[in-house]
């Protein structure tokens, strides 16, 4: 499976220095010193990609505002099973350092490949802002805007739209996250809401585009949508209130709606949920199906992506069989490799890693070796341990048990 077609063909790859060097339907003349891996009649795969995953948010509840330290070390545990997963890249949509991206590249830590956005952009009241009641607000006494070791910043007004935006650009991000109206897990904002002001998204789709770059936009309704396109706004995360007309209009303007499934049918059972949560995630569960409707109506790139929080990644693989109930199983994995390559390569420049999600001549060698037909069954996706028979990201063998 290369990516792109949905029918299976018979080959040989050759990766030199990390990099697919030739693609062939015959037998390769390599040099007589170079490790052949049979691939004993399974399934080739370019490594999936996650293009919504949350690396720094799976601290549980009852350890409620945990230190930067255990933070970073469940993160860790969480790249970790995203890569074991077959996972070789993900973005994470805001939370998350580019120094941990950073970590990973070099071969500190183990995980998939990283483009990380930082800190997460939002308005006093917004969908980032998750403070408890009676928490001052930290700008305004004096102290710092970022919360919870650095996975938001609280930012009113232009000028700090654009001096947030530019520091996660700094820090090494490669695309800025914002909250761009209501969300489920906050307190203070209906989901109704829009957030935050045109000029406000402006600044920061400005200060994205001066380092080529895009920003991507918490959403549900189709109020919301609008504005953060209107303003530059080049992907949508979850959609899931949209009508007919604004996924009509998001075509026209060539945007992403970067959408989940798993994580809403969840989230129910997530310890800690509220009941104000609870209530919004029922508003906005009852649209996911007209979303899937009019992304395949409209033909939107929507790529695949997960939004787990909270320790719930142990439920990563089960995306697959859920977009299976509404899409083919070839739709499915084109959707977790070129599809979300494509969105991954929006950040122009600022990706550091060439070409990847497809098996293709000159790309980077992102490959899994499955057992069983996922072109048939995607359910075998779903028990990774057993069923990837080989992982390799950037050309070097990470699992291997042929």
């Amino acid at each position: 499976f290369n990516g792109v077609e949905p029918d299976l063909r018979a080959g040989s790859v050759l990766v030199k220095d990390g990099i697919i060097a030739t693609v062939s339907a015959t037998a390769i003349d390599a040099d007589v010193d170079v490790p052949r891996i049979d691939g004993g009649n399974r399934v080739l795969s370019p490594g999936f990609i996650d293009l919504h995953a949350h690396l720094t948010m799976h601290v549980p509840s009852k350890l409620g505002d945990a230190h930067a330290t255990t933070v970073g070390a469940i993160a860790a545990d969480v790249a970790r099973g995203y890569l074991d997963s077959g996972f070789t890249t993900v973005r994470d949509a805001g939370g998350t350092h580019p120094d941990l991206a950073r970590a990973i590249e070099v071969g500190l830590v183990y995980g998939p490949r990283v483009f990380a956005s930082g800190a997460i952009l939002s308005q006093t009241a917004g969908h980032g802002d998750w403070r408890h009641s009676s928490a001052p607000h930290p700008a305004l006494e004096g102290g710092s805007p970022y919360l919870w070791a650095g996975q938001a910043v609280l930012v009113d007004g232009v000028d700090q739209h654009l001096a947030a935006a530019r520091e996660n650009l700094r820090f090494g991000a490669t695309q800025i996250k914002i909250m761009g109206g209501g969300g489920v897990m906050s307190d203070y904002d209906p989901i109704h809401s829009l957030q935050p002001s045109p000029a406000e998204i402006r600044a920061a789709v400005q200060a994205a585009s001066d380092f080529g770059t895009y920003v991507l936009a918490h959403a549900y309704t189709s109020d919301a949508i609008r504005r953060l396109v209107d303003n530059g706004v080049k992907c949508i995360e979850h959609g899931l209130l949209i009508d007919d007309a604004t996924a009509k209009f998001v075509k026209k303007n060539d945007v992403v709606i970067s959408t989940q499934l798993v994580v809403y049918r969840a989230l129910k059972d997530l310890p800690g949920i509220s009941q104000t949560n609870l209530e919004k995630l029922a508003v906005v569960l009852e649209g996911q199906a007209n979303l899937i409707r009019l992304i395949k109506k409209y033909d939107i790139t929507t790529g695949f992506s997960t939004d787990l929080i909270g320790g719930m990644y142990p439920m990563l693989t089960r995306e697959f069989t859920e977009r299976a109930l509404y899409w083919t199983p070839a739709e499915v994995l084109v959707q977790a490799t070129s599809e979300s390559a494509r969105v991954i390569r929006m950040a122009g420049k600022l990706n550091r890693h060439g070409n990847f999600g497809e098996i293709r001549e000159g790309w980077v060698a992102d490959l899994l070796l499955i057992d069983g037909e996922p072109l048939d069954d995607i359910s075998v996706l779903r028990d990774p341990e057993n069923n990837l028979a080989l992982i390799m990201k950037a050309g070097k063998v990470v699992k291997n048990r042929l």
